[in-house]
Order: structure tokens, then sequence, then C-alpha cells
């Protein structure tokens, strides 16, 4: 697992395996904006929660927004794994917000009552505006 470095665009990428990003981030402030890239499931989403905290939560980083527009799909697993994220970021009074989950992800957000406990907003513009 490594980090990689894009000096251009000064985002961050985590790598599972080479060649396959994972996620990438950049700071905004005091925000941290994840991309996510691919589905939040059973078969990396305890790596990403490993990852959020080690890499975020442990350095003071907890303004985390995460952008979905790139996630397919979101397993119960999953699901899980983003409420247990929200709840350690919420123990050290940050936020945890969502942005730009498609269609059946973000019914499975309503469904779940998810959507009344972390904020979801249509640009990741949006999310940095309203600070909390």
């Amino acid at each position: 697992m490594q980090l990689l470095y894009y000096l251009n665009e000064k985002w961050l990428s985590y790598q599972k395996e080479e060649g396959v990003n994972l996620y990438t981030y950049t700071e905004h402030g005091k925000a941290v904006i994840i991309k996510i890239l691919g589905p939040v499931d059973v078969q990396n989403a305890e790596v990403f929660k490993d990852w959020i905290v080690s890499e975020f939560l442990e350095n003071d980083k907890k303004y985390i927004i995460l952008d979905m527009t790139h996630v397919t799909t979101v397993d119960s697993f999953g699901l899980g794994i983003l409420v247990g994220i929200y709840k350690r970021i919420v123990a050290v009074d940050g936020y945890l917000k969502v942005v730009a989950p498609n269609k059946n992800v973000r019914t499975l957000f309503k469904i779940t009552d998810l959507e009344r406990i972390i904020k979801i907003y249509n640009t990741v513009s949006e999310a940095l505006r309203e600070e909390e």
C-alpha cells in the first residue's frame, strides 16, 4: 500500500494495489475532501475506515467531506463502516459530509435514516460553504 503524490493537482492518492486508486484526497482549509473511486463494500470498507483513522483522525484532521460522485454502490457492510466513521468523527467534535451520491446510494441513506445525521450536498463547493 502506498501514497502517490500528484503535484499538479495537489491530490494524494491511496492505492491498495499497483495501479488501482481507491481514494484521492486534498485539503481545503481545515476540511479534507476525499474522492471515493468505486464501491464502498465488504471488500474495501474496512481498509477505508482504517485509512481515515490513521491518516486523518489520528492527525487531528476531523472535518471530512466524502465526494461520492464515483461511488457505484454501498453495501450493508459499507454502510456500517460509514456510520462507524461518523461516530468517531463526531466524538472528536468534527463533521462528516457526503457529496453527490448516486440515486441508489441516496435512497439507501434515506431508507436507513442516515440522511438525518449525515448531511448530503450536491457539490463539494456547497459542502465547503456551510461550516458547522
